[in-house]
């Protein structure tokens, strides 16, 4: 699932570095998770380092000095992980834990800040199935853990939205070359599932005008079903890849 606006891990790869011993490589960022290169204006830090034939990524909040998150993964952008994920909450108690295994999901657990937990998620059940309890322990039927915002339909109804809706020839009379001309585009889906804030932040350089095409069909298209995460709906940052292809004449 995508990280939502209630976000447990960000993970940036060209951050401002400094060094706090040999072989950790510390990194600063700010209150808007922007690297930053003065402690001093940080809001959170990372440390990042190899052990066991595998990258280890902590992040901290600066005040406190309280562990935030902590993790391991196969590659040095920590996009892969590998084995035990933990997520703490600002007073130090344990957030979640999830295990993955070749950067797949296997398992992940949620708890209340009394320790007891929360929500159960099985990655490798036929459509990740998910349990939730309440404080004392009970089953609550149908909780749903966490689910991203999703075109009105699923899939299916967002391909044919495109279908339907995008102006597909606008890389071809942009004069691109054959071949295929993917925009990523950034945008937020409030708890009324209404969409806002749409970005193309990923343009291709030979054809300018499918980035304001894709940008266009999401923002008149209709409202997204509202993410859920803990049984309740949240703002969700959402990513959508849309690709114009040029054909060979």
């Amino acid at each position: 699932m995508k990280h939502l606006i209630v976000l447990s891990c960000i993970f940036f790869t060209n951050a401002i570095t400094a060094f706090a011993q040999q072989d950790t490589t510390t990194t600063y960022l700010n209150k808007l998770w922007q690297p930053t290169s003065s402690p001093d204006s940080a809001f959170l830090y990372t440390q990042l380092y190899q052990q066991n034939g595998l990258w280890t990524k902590k992040m901290f909040w600066v005040k406190g000095n309280v562990l935030k998150s902590e993790g391991s993964y196969i590659d040095k952008a920590c996009k892969i992980p590998q084995g035990t994920s933990k997520a703490y909450n600002e007073n130090g108690t344990l957030r979640s834990i999830v295990i993955a295994e070749n950067g797949h999901g296997k398992t992940a657990d949620y708890f209340y800040e009394s320790g007891k937990k929360m929500g159960h998620i099985d990655y490798t059940a036929k459509g990740a199935k998910q349990t939730g309890w309440d404080e004392n322990g009970e089953l609550i039927p149908n909780f749903v853990v966490e689910k991203e915002a999703v075109f009105p339909g699923g899939p299916e109804a967002w391909r044919s939205y495109l279908e339907e809706n995008l102006d597909a020839s606008v890389a071809a009379r942009s004069k691109a070359k054959p071949g295929i001309y993917t925009v990523k585009v950034q945008f937020i889906v409030d708890k009324d599932g209404n969409v806002s804030n749409v970005n193309a932040i990923e343009v291709p350089k030979d054809c300018s005008r499918c980035g304001k095409e894709a940008v266009r069909v999401i923002k008149q298209g209709p409202g997204w079903e509202p993410a859920v995460q803990y049984n309740r709906r949240v703002i969700y940052q959402a990513i959508q890849h849309i690709s114009f292809q040029v054909s060979e004449e």
